[in-house]
């Protein structure tokens, strides 16, 4: 889009110079040699604008000390890409800005160009003046020859005086211009940067920065130098990849040098960052450069971050489509297979040539090996047979998952990340491949791409489900002797064995904090197992010997943290699970009531505790913040009954609330006496 505003703009307001010509390359050297631009601030009223795009992958430079370093060095050598090595070290001999030249060309009258000068003369005046003395002079020398006499006298001294005074200063200064311009030509930029960052210790000292510091001035300064001879606005775009691939150091490195070089008011750059937020802002709060600060990683990036934009999510049209396209780029059966099948025709006219030369020459008749034939070639038929359904079985998965319409709709657990799509679309192939090569019979596609996808969204989740039936598989080994089953039922769906141990799971959630963050939306978890793919334990004991995308490490760290032995050993298996904190918080008395039905207390209480909510109104709010024992207290439970109750509306551990006297400033100076709550009841008080 920016190239075509940028091409939209040059034909609206061409240039002034014509790329590419020859009088457009002397002029701009002239320029460059003998002239100061003034760039002001009207050069950024000038509608056509160019754009440089420049992209810098902060993993190639992870291995440097300064991984910041690093951008400046690739925006060195796409400089001298885009212009030439030639002109940007032409620009760095000759264009040497400092303060006095600042100064000279604010104050000058000039629109745009500047002449150097040199003792109040023009440079180009000079040049023109001398070029001809010295070329006149020379050619005198050539020509006559230089005066051979008495040195004392005054004839030969004023020669040599005046030869002197021709041909020594101006042939110094282009001696001088010569070095200083072939130095910048054998030592480029980013070569400057990389010998200062070879250096010990130099890296790390504040003159690095420093250097570093003047090169970007330098680009700056070249960068209006075109501006104004072009007659356009130019922009140099960097877009910085894969800079949540390093460590934290490094990132907070690169944000500052963007913060402090690469940004100004009057720097062309336009800075692109590609990250994911979370990572950086972890990095950023855990880096050694934050210690004892306020470490808020949202905080540093609003500083830096101008315009953050957030991809928004995409469509399912656009999923499938990028799904679709990938499958295509990876495909392995479209050109092949023909290519497969014409070399194993010829193959197979060459061997029954050679086996009818080799009977003959033996004479043994041929209708004598029509076994051994025959069961080479039914041998060779299941083969491609085999690698056929193979490869059918693969097509009709990496189908059914991208396809709109199909049975069992992948369309809301299809993850946007093309990184989650190619990670499903190798494991599908390498998933069915190992069924094909154990010889084992070969599932149907929609069962292949379901669980396939199970396995790559909520990895944590269905390693606790594996890990439960190998758990009771185990103990129902083990009391066989007891209850004469050595077999636990496997028509049990996937989603019952959860709903059975996800108790357990809410206990250790602290525990495995760090895998349950690999998982995806909870609720689609629910919605797939429950609703829309109900795997047995039968067909996941089948499947899991061939899953490839589930990280066999997490169910061996589940197993860990629950021990030997099954936390549900310990824990009823009639204890109900916990509500979220936000469900609770918006019922009210009726709903409290509708839900405490589905724990099934004893008919005779439960009215009576339903009697006693809406007397008192005990909605959510009032019992998320009143005090447990005031609410059981009211209730007049058993104490079974407030256990289930307390668990399933307030969780394992309800954590008591504060009185609001001991942190309200307003509630301190209050009199006790002139509070009087004795005829309110527990919800009016809590929320009093």
């Amino acid at each position: 889009n920016m190239k075509r505003e940028s091409e939209r703009r040059e034909k609206k307001y061409p240039p002034a110079q014509k790329k590419g010509s020859l009088w457009n390359f002397v002029s701009m050297l002239v320029r460059m040699i003998f002239y100061w631009p003034k760039w002001s601030d009207k050069h950024k009223e000038r509608k056509n604008v160019q754009y440089i795009f420049i992209r810098f992958n902060a993993w190639h430079f992870t291995g440097t000390d300064k991984l910041w370093a690093g951008l400046v060095i690739t925006l060195c050598q796409s400089f001298q890409t885009t212009f030439g090595s030639f002109l940007v070290s032409l620009f760095r001999t000759a264009q040497k800005i400092d303060e006095s030249v600042r100064k000279t060309i604010k104050e000058s009258r000039e629109t745009e160009w500047i002449a150097k000068k040199i003792c109040c003369f023009p440079l180009w005046l000079l040049t023109l003046v001398s070029a001809p003395l010295v070329i006149g002079l020379i050619a005198a020398v050539i020509i006559v020859g230089f005066p051979i006499g008495d040195s004392s006298g005054d004839g030969i001294t004023a020669f040599e005086s005046m030869a002197i005074a021709t041909l020594g200063l101006p042939a110094a200064g282009a001696v001088r211009f010569t070095f200083l311009l072939s130095k910048n030509l054998m030592f480029s930029q980013d070569f400057s940067i990389q010998r200062l960052m070879d250096k010990p210790k130099m890296s790390a000292q504040l003159g690095f920065m420093n250097e570093v510091q003047k090169e970007v001035e330098v680009l700056t300064n070249f960068i209006h130098f075109m501006e104004v001879y072009n007659r356009r606005n130019i922009r140099v775009v960097l877009e910085i990849t894969n800079l949540d691939r390093c460590t934290p150091e490094k990132i907070v490195g690169v944000l500052e040098a963007i913060n402090l070089l690469l940004s100004g008011e009057n720097v062309p750059f336009i800075s692109i960052l590609a990250i994911d937020p979370r990572v950086i802002v972890k990095s950023v709060e855990s880096s050694k450069s934050f210690e004892g600060m306020d470490k808020n990683g949202y905080l540093f990036l609003n500083r830096i971050v101008t315009l953050p934009f957030t991809v928004p999510e995409m469509e399912i049209s656009s999923k499938r489509s990028v799904f679709r396209k990938l499958v295509e780029c990876q495909s392995e059966f479209s050109e092949d297979d023909q290519l497969e099948e014409s070399q194993e025709n010829s193959n197979k006219a060459e061997r029954s040539q050679v086996f009818e030369e080799y009977f003959m020459e033996s004479g043994i008749s041929c209708e004598s090996q029509i076994p051994l034939i025959s069961s080479i070639t039914d041998r060779r038929k299941q083969n491609v047979t085999i690698q056929k359904t193979v490869k059918d079985l693969i097509k009709e998965s990496l189908r059914v998952i991208s396809d709109e319409g199909t049975e069992g709709n992948f369309n809301d657990y299809l993850m946007e990340n093309s990184i989650h799509m190619r990670r499903i679309i190798n494991s599908v192939r390498v998933s069915v491949i190992i069924m094909a090569a154990r010889k084992k019979e070969l599932p149907q596609a929609k069962e292949v791409a379901a669980w396939i996808v199970l396995a790559n969204q909520w990895p944590c989740r269905l390693s606790w489900i594996l890990q439960c039936i190998e758990d009771d598989e185990q103990r129902a080994e083990i009391d066989k002797d007891v209850t004469g089953e050595d077999s636990i039922d496997e028509t049990k769906c996937l989603w019952d064995v959860f709903c059975e141990s996800r108790i357990e799971l809410h206990l250790i959630k602290d525990q495995i904090k760090n895998l349950l963050e690999m998982d995806g939306d909870p609720e689609l978890f629910e919605m797939f197992l429950k609703k829309d793919f109900l795997f047995t334990i039968k067909k996941a004991n089948y499947l899991k010997a061939f899953t490839v995308n589930l990280d066999l490490s997490i169910k061996k760290d589940l197993e860990i943290i629950c021990g030997s032995k099954s936390l549900k050993d310990t824990i009823k298996s009639e204890v109900p699970t916990p509500l979220k904190t936000g469900l609770v918080l918006k019922m009210n008395e009726d709903d409290v009531c509708n839900e405490m039905k589905k724990l099934k207390f004893c008919e005779t209480n439960a009215d009576k505790y339903m009697k006693r909510i809406k007397e008192n109104h005990l909605d959510g709010r009032a019992l998320l913040f009143g005090h447990n024992s005031e609410i059981k207290n009211v209730l007049q439970m058993s104490m079974g009954e407030w256990t289930d109750f307390s668990i399933h509306f307030l969780g394992i551990k309800p954590a008591a609330v504060c009185p609001a006297r001991d942190r309200s400033p307003y509630l301190m100076s209050v009199q006790p006496s002139s509070i009087s709550m004795e005829n309110l009841s527990v919800g009016e008080s809590t929320r009093a």
